[in-house]
C-alpha cells in the first residue's frame, strides 16, 4: 500500500511540473462552469418566465370576473365577443401548457433549446404549432457559444484524458528506462493502474467538486437528490470505461506518440464515426419528417371541413362525439350556424390528432432502430441517459406535447358540451373553466 501512496505522489509531482496538462485541467474546469452556468442560467429563465406568465394569467382572470359582475349588475353592456357564450367565455380563460424545467437541466440543455417550454392553448392550437419550436435550433446555439455539461463530459472529457495519459509509461519507453521500473519489485501492470487510478480519482473529484455547488444553487439536493447521484454514478462509469479503454493501449503501446495516436483514434471511432455512421442510416431508413400531413390538414382539409354546408357539419359533429346526441341542439330540429361554426375545432383537432399519432410513431420508430445500436454506440447512449435525467430528452418533449394535447381536448369538450346546451355564462361558471384548467 505504501508503494502506491509512493507512486501517487510522484505522479501528483508530475503532474504539477507539467505546464501542459495542468492548464488542459484548468481550461477544462472552466468549461465545466461555463456549462453548468449556462444551465443554471437557463433553468432560472424557465422558471421566472413560468411566473410571470402565471402572475399575467391570474390577473386577466381578476379582470375577467370584474367584467362579468358588471355584466351582471348592468354596469357594462356585452362587448362584441360576449363572454357569456360559451366559446368566448373558455377562449378569455387563460390555459397555458408549461414544460416546467427539471433542476437537473442545469447539468444537461438536451432538447430544451430546441423546444418551448409554454404555451397559450386555445381550442385552435396543436402540438405541433410553430410556437412550440424555437428560432434559434442546438447547432446555431452550439456556434455562439452555448455548451452543457453533458456535451464537456461526453465530447471533451476523453480528450482531457488522452492529454493526461499519453505518456504515462510512454515516456519511459521513449527513453528506454522502462524495464528499470518493472523490476523494482511492481508488474508493469499494477505500476501503470496506480498511475491510471491517481488521474482517474484526481478528474472524478475535480468533475464533483465543480457540479455540486450548482446543485445547492437549483435546490436539486432537496426535490432530485435521487436523480443527482444517478448522474454522478453516470459520470463515474462513463469515465471508468474511457480509463480502462486507455489503460489496455499503454499496456500494449510502443511509446507516448503511439499511445496518443491510439487514444485520439478511439475518441474519433466512438465520439465521431460511429455517431456519425448510426445517424446516416437512421436518416435514410427513417428521413425527416417535414410535417407535410401536419400542413395538408392545417391547409387543405381543414378548408375542406370549412367548406361544407351546416347541415353536413352537424351531422358529422354528432357523429364525432356522441355524448352531444342529448344536448339541448341535438334534439332542436332548428340549424343555428352560429353553434355549427363554434364547433368547428372539434372536427379539426380530430384530423390534427390523427396526423399527430402518425408524426409521433414515425418518431418513435426512428429512435427505437437508434437505441437497438446502443452497444455499438455507447457515446452517445451514455448522453441520452442525461438528457433523460435531466427531463431535457425527446421522451420529456414528448409528455409535454400530451398535456397540450389534454388540454386542447378539454377546452374542445367543455365549448361542445356548453355550447350544444345552449348555456349561458355567468361568474361562478367562468370560475368552473378557470379550475378545469388550473388541475391540469
Amino acid at each position: 500500500m505504501t508503494r502506491y501512496i509512493e507512486i501517487a505522489q510522484s505522479e501528483f509531482v508530475h503532474l504539477v511540473r507539467s505546464p501542459f496538462k495542468t492548464i488542459s485541467l484548468i481550461l477544462f474546469g472552466a468549461a465545466v462552469i461555463y456549462g453548468c452556468q449556462n444551465g443554471y442560467d437557463l433553468f432560472k429563465t424557465h422558471s421566472n418566465e413560468i411566473i410571470s406568465i402565471q402572475a399575467n394569467n391570474d390577473k386577466s382572470i381578476a379582470n375577467m370576473i370584474l367584467q362579468y359582475e358588471e355584466i351582471e349588475q348592468g354596469i357594462l353592456d356585452k362587448p362584441r365577443r360576449d363572454p357569456t357564450i360559451p366559446y368566448w367565455a373558455i377562449w378569455n380563460t387563460p390555459s397555458h401548457a408549461f414544460k416546467y424545467p427539471s433542476p437537473m437541466i442545469v447539468f444537461s440543455l438536451g432538447q430544451s433549446e430546441q423546444y418551448g417550454y409554454y404555451k397559450r392553448v386555445t381550442n385552435w392550437s396543436t402540438i405541433f404549432d410553430s410556437d412550440l419550436a424555437e428560432e434559434i435550433a442546438n447547432p446555431e446555439r452550439m456556434a455562439i457559444g452555448t455548451l452543457d455539461l453533458n456535451f464537456v463530459l461526453i465530447y471533451l472529457t476523453p480528450i482531457l484524458i488522452t492529454i493526461l495519459l499519453f505518456n504515462i509509461g510512454g515516456l519511459e519507453k521513449d527513453l528506454r528506462f522502462d524495464n528499470l521500473i518493472y523490476l523494482n519489485n511492481i508488474s508493469k501492470e499494477r505500476w501503470l493502474l496506480a498511475r491510471f487510478s491517481f488521474y482517474y480519482l484526481l478528474t472524478v473529484i475535480l468533475l464533483f467538486m465543480l457540479i455540486t455547488p450548482y446543485a445547492l444553487f437549483s435546490g436539486i439536493l432537496q426535490s432530485a437528490s435521487l436523480e443527482f447521484f444517478h448522474l454522478l454514478f453516470i459520470i463515474s462509469l462513463y469515465l471508468l470505461i474511457w480509463f480502462t479503454a486507455f489503460f489496455f493501449i499503454n499496456v500494449s503501446g510502443n511509446g507516448s506518440s503511439d499511445h496518443a495516436l491510439k487514444m485520439i483514434s478511439v475518441w474519433l471511432v466512438f465520439c465521431i464515426i460511429i455517431p456519425g455512421a448510426i445517424h446516416q442510416i437512421s436518416s435514410l431508413k427513417y428521413p425527416t419528417n417535414y410535417m407535410t400531413d401536419y400542413l395538408d390538414v392545417s391547409r387543405d382539409q381543414s378548408n375542406k371541413i370549412f367548406e361544407l354546408p351546416s347541415e353536413t357539419l352537424r351531422e358529422e359533429l354528432l357523429k364525432a362525439f356522441p355524448s352531444l346526441q342529448t344536448t339541448l341542439y341535438a334534439t332542436d330540429t332548428s340549424m343555428n350556424k352560429a353553434i355549427i361554426n363554434r364547433s368547428l375545432s372539434g372536427l379539426v383537432n380530430m384530423l390534427n390528432k390523427d396526423v399527430a399519432r402518425t408524426i409521433e410513431w414515425s418518431s418513435e420508430k426512428k429512435n427505437k432502430f437508434i437505441k437497438s445500436f446502443s452497444r455499438l454506440n455507447p457515446v452517445i447512449y451514455f448522453q441520452n441517459e442525461i438528457n433523460a435525467l435531466t427531463d431535457t430528452d425527446y421522451y420529456a418533449y414528448k409528455r409535454y406535447r400530451s398535456d397540450i394535447q389534454e388540454m386542447i381536448d378539454i377546452k374542445i369538450n367543455l365549448i361542445l358540451e356548453d355550447t350544444w346546451n345552449k348555456v349561458t355564462v355567468d361568474k361562478e361558471k367562468y370560475i368552473q373553466y378557470v379550475e378545469s384548467f388550473k388541475k391540469l
